[in-house]
């Protein structure tokens, strides 16, 4: 597919260029991968460009190799419907979009900020891993409740709280590591069994309270090496975390009577390759393989664990209420909407009545006119019976009317009652009074001139008398 450009040139001389989409060809792996490879795309423009071939289209298993890339081929998922694993590393994409039906998605060492997909359906998603890229927020990651597998390691993630995966009820492996948190909070509301494998190493951690992990009641490995940790209270792990076998604690900051302490309950509950063997680069002293310093008295890492934790706790908690009230809050103001909406409705009801009103006092006034010029005697009767009928009308139509008006009046005093800070509602709320402002005075004018065709009735029907007569 080419698409002409015509260039004048300096000498008059019109030169056609065309410029023709890119297709590359795939070869297929061992493993059952079609596999592409030296693809260039240096601008999103440049992936409009790049057509993808292959052998067949009911491919399952891509992969690309030797390539730079700054976004994906446009056309890479309406081309292979039934793909189900792609591999992208070392590509330099910067963002990327993720299909429902996908199940393994490989997109590490890349330059990659921000993850997209379609959010009115939920990814089929099983095996996620974005280690070694640039991602400091990964909120809508939660919508991806299928997974099994997550790794987000090596990124720019400086907290966390982990309630961002609860509704991923089959997650078995979390990866964290590498991305400079200095704080893990936890305010997730239900327990994720199925999570048994959990890094938090090669971070900045100067304290963990385990509590924070209570929500993984099934976890069999933890890795926590290679932070700031200096104390842990350890004492309720078996019964927190029945299965944990392996519980990698090197290279931190241990106080070494609190290691101590620790390495005697490990060697008890039966807890294995907890240490790694690096005496050799201690400062001080070194418990089974494991560095340590006396440093503070444990006293004051004691304290000052306790009121961390209590910190913690509380932040907690108040991160749940948050929640909560902004749940109440959403409710409250769908209400707010949904009266609203009631509200317009019976404006336009209160409208078409006036209307109405408004059409009939139209017809009374013509009637009125025929009548005067009419000198048939019979004309006459049957036009006063109509006039009569319609003022009838009109009458039942005016106490309908008002007693809408005084329903319309209780709500809009309940309206007001609702006090939200929200402009947007408060400006509607002023315009909605000056609409019913306008309509109390047309309805004023109404009954003026309903009045004033009551005389008209009541000059007319002194005239059917004296006809009578």
């Amino acid at each position: 597919m080419c698409t002409k450009f015509v260039v004048i040139g300096s000498v008059l001389a019109n030169i056609v260029v065309l410029s023709c989409a890119v297709n590359h060809t795939c070869t297929m792996s061992p493993e059952g991968f079609c596999v592409y490879q030296g693809i260039r795309i240096n601008s999103v423009e440049e992936a409009n460009g790049v057509d993808l071939l292959a052998p067949t289209y009911d491919l399952t298993r891509i992969k690309f190799r030797e390539s730079s890339m700054v976004a994906l081929p446009v056309g890479i998922y309406s081309t292979f419907p039934m793909l189900q694993e792609l591999r992208v590393w070392w590509q330099g994409l910067h963002d990327i979009y993720i299909p429902s039906t996908l199940l393994h998605l490989d997109a590490e060492r890349n330059r990659i900020s921000t993850i997209s997909f379609d959010t009115n359906t939920v990814p089929l998603l099983k095996k996620l891993e974005l280690g070694h890229n640039r991602m400091k927020a990964v909120e809508n990651v939660s919508f991806f409740e299928n997974l099994e597998i997550l790794d987000l390691s090596h990124n720019d993630l400086r907290t966390i709280d982990l309630s961002l995966f609860q509704r991923m009820k089959h997650l078995r492996t979390l990866d964290l590591s590498v991305n400079n948190m200095g704080i893990v909070k936890n305010s997730m509301q239900h327990k994720l069994e199925s999570l048994t494998v959990l890094y938090l190493n090669d971070n900045r951690l100067s304290y963990l309270d385990l509590n924070v992990l209570r929500q993984f009641p099934n976890l069999e490995t933890l890795h926590i090496f290679n932070n700031g940790l200096m104390y842990m209270e350890f004492e309720n792990l078996r019964s927190m975390f029945p299965r944990i076998n392996m519980l990698h604690i090197y290279g931190n900051d241990w106080n070494c009577e609190n290691l101590a302490e620790m390495i005697l309950y490990f060697k008890k509950i039966n807890i294995q390759e907890y240490k790694l063997f690096n005496s050799l680069k201690c400062k001080e002293r070194v418990i089974d393989g494991i560095c340590c310093t006396e440093g503070k008295a444990l006293s004051i890492l004691k304290k000052s664990n306790l009121y961390f934790s209590s910190y913690v706790n509380e932040l907690n908690l108040n991160s749940q209420h948050i929640m909560q009230e902004m749940k109440q809050s959403k409710r409250e103001i769908q209400k707010l909407i949904e009266y609203e909406n009631k509200t317009q409705a019976s404006l336009q009801a209160f409208s078409a009545d006036m209307n109405a009103i408004r059409s009939r006092i139209e017809n009374i006034t013509t009637l009125a006119a025929e009548n005067s010029t009419n000198n048939t005697k019979q004309k006459k009767h049957e036009k006063i019976d109509k006039l009569v009928q319609e003022i009838y009308k009109i009458k039942q139509d005016h106490q309908s009317l008002t007693q809408e008006n005084q329903s319309f009046k209780m709500q809009i005093e309940s309206y007001e009652k609702m006090k939200f800070d929200m402009d947007s509602i408060r400006e509607r709320s002023e315009e909605m009074k000056t609409f019913i402002q306008e309509l109390r005075e047309e309805n004023t004018h109404l009954k003026e001139e309903l009045h004033h065709l009551l005389e008209q009735f009541n000059e007319l029907r002194g005239g059917k008398r004296n006809v009578g007569v």
